[in-house]
């Protein structure tokens, strides 16, 4: 059931659908003003434990948000609640019921959907190519995503590339498109790594085998780099 290329083409779809229903052609997305221009109602309420949640009162769909320091957490949440009332557009698309899904299939399916309303295709990937790929550059036009979001979403190209995010010097997260790869650093990504965490300054390695570029998204008590590693051979 699983094809991964037919349920990204299908959110690809359903997400593009929802974008152009709201307005949005290029640049920065507020998932906030997309819900509402949709027709979901958004609430924010302090109390809650989760970051997004949604009910359906009537034919509505509300949106309940928790309150965040981060602007990007509460536009992800947002946009996951919006994938949650798409989900069911994906599904039909693709002739398969809900209830005879996988585990956490619907949630899967919520994620793709609202890294492609935040980060929407074509439009994001003509801006990656024209600036080269800068998770910085493409920070400042995609600036409801976050860092974390924006480098993954570079995994949808074509290519074996792996990004790697590393927080407070230990590896918290990491991602091979198409596959799966070693949670350890090789020795050139460790120390490309090495000299931006200690340098606080974009760092880049390339050799006949991959092209590292490794940038410091550095606060004043945390330290958070992000590796990007691309092959050049098939891995």
């Amino acid at each position: 059931m699983w094809d991964v290329k037919l349920w990204q083409e299908a959110a690809d779809w359903e997400a593009n659908w929802a974008l152009e229903q709201g307005g949005y052609t290029s640049g920065a997305v507020d998932a906030i003003q997309l819900a509402r221009r949709i027709g979901c109602d958004v609430i924010f309420d302090h109390h809650q434990s989760s970051r997004g949640r949604l009910k359906r009162l009537g034919k509505r769909y509300v949106i309940f948000l928790k309150p965040d320091q981060r602007p990007e957490r509460i536009q992800w949440a947002a946009s996951h609640e919006i994938g949650e009332t798409l989900a069911f557009r994906v599904f039909r698309r693709l002739g398969v019921d809900p209830t005879d899904g996988e585990p956490g299939l619907r949630e899967h399916v919520a994620n793709l959907l609202a890294s492609r309303l935040l980060l929407p295709g074509p439009a994001f990937f003509s801006e990656a190519d024209a600036v080269c790929e800068s998770l910085f550059r493409l920070k400042e036009i995609f600036s409801t995503a976050s860092h974390e979001l924006i480098a993954m979403r570079l995994l949808d190209r074509p290519g074996d590339n792996c990004v790697t995010v590393v927080d407070q010097g230990r590896i918290s997260k990491r991602r091979l498109s198409n596959s799966s790869c070693s949670h350890r650093l090789l020795p050139s990504e460790k120390q490309c790594w090495e000299r931006t965490h200690s340098q606080c300054c974009y760092q880049e390695y390339e050799d006949e085998t991959y092209r590292i570029r490794c940038w410091p998204i550095h606060e004043e008590h945390w330290k958070r780099e992000i590796v990007f590693t691309s092959f050049k051979c098939q891995i």
